[in-house]
């Protein structure tokens, strides 16, 4: 999808893909049903018959691409979800391990991680709204690793310490690395063409239907309105964090809630 579509809210791109897709349906029974039927035979009683027997396979095809599409977008979603926790809960072990060192140590490596947090909130995560990142984060992180790497234990206790303090920075660096990757995850362009092209002509082959005018605008737009349900879905999961209707940083802002505010307004 273009990526202004992502700019817009959700209940107004819901009314929308239903108005486009409702819209398109009336439109075809009213004005171009006619001049298909031309070219299909007017008069042909058994044209129903013969549209559903030459279009189930396609129309089976078509099913089973916009489901797959939906699973996928949504394991997309929730794989995103899982490495922003995971960050977060890096950040916060790595504060509470600061606990065990001594001064000036802890009180510096405490306000680097405040500091990540607070970017991350207030600053990455409108870059991941428009599909990017700042490298604010990045200089952040980096800082953060060469501060740990050029602490040196000098007890046996405190080595050990450290040495699990590393593992946990490593471990916050690889989940960031895989938040980052949702402003890149989405589905591929030639799949969203696939699938708008099947949606143009599964309305066409219903407006071909032989029925009663009511009852073809009826059951018409009832089938338009649902298959602009289906690509509406698709659209919300797909880039997880791009857009008004992207992941929110509510494990980082829970995280400074709950085990750093209080400590920056001690500082």
């Amino acid at each position: 999808m273009p990526p202004f579509v992502h700019d817009i809210e959700p209940t107004d791109l819901a009314v929308l893909f239903a108005a486009v897709f409702v819209g398109s349906m009336i439109l075809g029974i009213l004005l171009v049903k006619p001049i298909l039927r031309l070219f299909v035979g007017r008069g042909d009683p058994t044209i129903n018959q013969s549209i559903g027997s030459a279009t189930a396979t396609f129309s089976l095809f078509y099913a089973l691409l916009a489901g797959l599409l939906t699973v996928a977008a949504y394991q997309n979603r929730e794989r995103i979800q899982q490495h922003i926790l995971a960050e977060a809960n890096s950040v916060g072990v790595l504060y509470a391990t600061m606990q065990a060192y001594p001064e000036p140590t802890r009180s510096e490596v405490q306000a680097m991680l405040r500091d990540y947090v607070l970017f991350t909130i207030h600053r990455d995560w409108e870059a991941h709204r428009t599909g990017d990142y700042l490298n604010g984060g990045t200089n952040r992180a980096d800082a953060l690793s060469a501060k740990l790497a050029g602490f040196v234990p000098d007890t046996p206790a405190m080595q050990a310490v450290h040495a699990e303090t590393l593992r946990a920075m490593g471990g916050f660096m690889t989940a960031r690395q895989n938040r980052l990757s949702g402003t890149n995850t989405g589905i591929p362009p030639v799949l969203w063409y696939a699938v708008l092209a099947g949606a143009v002509l599964n309305l066409l082959i219903i407006a071909l239907l032989r029925m009663r005018p009511i009852a073809h605008i009826l059951l018409g737009t009832i089938s338009a309105f649902y298959l602009g349900v289906v690509l509406f879905v698709i659209t919300i999961l797909d880039d997880p964090l791009r857009g008004t209707a992207g992941l929110e940083p509510v494990a980082f802002e829970r995280l400074w809630e709950r085990q750093m505010r209080w400590d920056e307004q001690l500082v």
